[in-house]
């Protein structure tokens, strides 16, 4: 039977680039939900995202360390997520993608006396297994997620690796935890849509629900120049979109992180938009596709 949609969504934004700072990056992704926002509230077309949102905030103001940032913003993905069921994440940096599976899980209900079994899809170049030490960063979401066991090693994908970004370590990490790798190099040649669909499938029969991550160095920089880390090589937007597109219409997947827009370094609002588009298709897909009547 199919799942019913969701009729509303929520949004969390998280203004925070400490973990980018931690990691030696370039600074600015914590302007990134505003700059997101500007742009995605200028689009309506029939869906009219804004009149279906449930519950919005944008976190900022912070104080203490990396790891009380982290809990903060996981509970607020919990409690956004528990007012609709359906999510979308702006960041930040991508240290938050452990708050997002952490938010999450603890939003779902348990099935049948256990735990909520959460895969998650990572389309990046980097694979953000980076040991916390002395600091969680910007690299270090699935390490820190894995760890402490909010998603199984076999339960990841990391879709889009680049190898030349990841050192020894992160891919020793990878192999002990079971983690599955699909490099850049592998989807050349127009395989990456069907190589996505593959690894959604599979991720389908062995989780209750899925997480998509969109770290947007994964495309490359001509398209999204706005990054903390950006690339010479990856995805293109129209690749992108439609990679989101087909996670959006699987009954599992839950929510949508998009994290790394950094403002300073835009073109054009070149990235801003791009995670703009992507988070309205996002909802066209999870979205009843009825608009709802003038003033609901």
């Amino acid at each position: 039977m199919a799942k019913k949609k969701s009729q509303t969504w929520s949004y969390v934004g998280v203004a925070d680039d400490l973990g980018v700072y931690h990691v030696g990056g370039r600074m600015g992704a914590s302007g990134g939900p505003d700059r997101f926002w500007s742009v995605f509230q200028r689009m309506t077309g029939d869906l009219r995202p804004l009149l279906r949102l449930s519950h919005s905030i944008t976190l900022r103001d912070w104080a203490g360390s990396n790891v009380e940032h982290l809990h903060e913003s996981a509970l607020s993905i919990r409690e956004a997520h528990q007012k609709s069921g359906t999510s979308i994440i702006v960041g930040g940096g991508h240290d938050h993608g452990a708050a997002h599976l952490a938010g999450i899980k603890d939003a779902l209900k348990p099935r049948k006396g256990r735990s909520i079994r959460l895969g998650c899809i990572n389309i990046d170049a980097h694979l953000d297994l980076r040991k916390p030490e002395p600091e969680i960063t910007s690299g270090s979401p699935f390490y820190v997620a894995i760890e402490n066991k909010w998603i199984r090693g076999e339960d990841l994908v990391e879709f889009g690796i680049q190898s030349q970004c990841n050192g020894p370590a992160l891919w020793d990490y990878a192999r002990k935890k079971k983690i599955r790798i699909i490099p850049y190099s592998d989807l050349r040649r127009g395989r990456i849509v069907e190589a996505f669909k593959k690894e959604l499938r599979k991720l389908e029969k062995q989780c209750d629900a899925i997480v998509i991550s969109l770290d947007l160095d994964a495309l490359a920089q001509a398209f999204s120049p706005g990054v903390s880390a950006p690339q010479s090589e990856g995805f293109s937007s129209s690749e992108v979109i439609e990679m989101i597109q087909v996670a959006a219409e699987s009954n599992k997947t839950v929510s949508l992180g998009i994290f790394e827009l950094n403002p300073i370094y835009d073109l054009d609002d070149r990235s801003a938009r791009l995670a703009a588009t992507v988070a309205y298709r996002w909802l066209e897909a999870k979205l009843p596709s009825t608009p709802p009547k003038s003033g609901l």
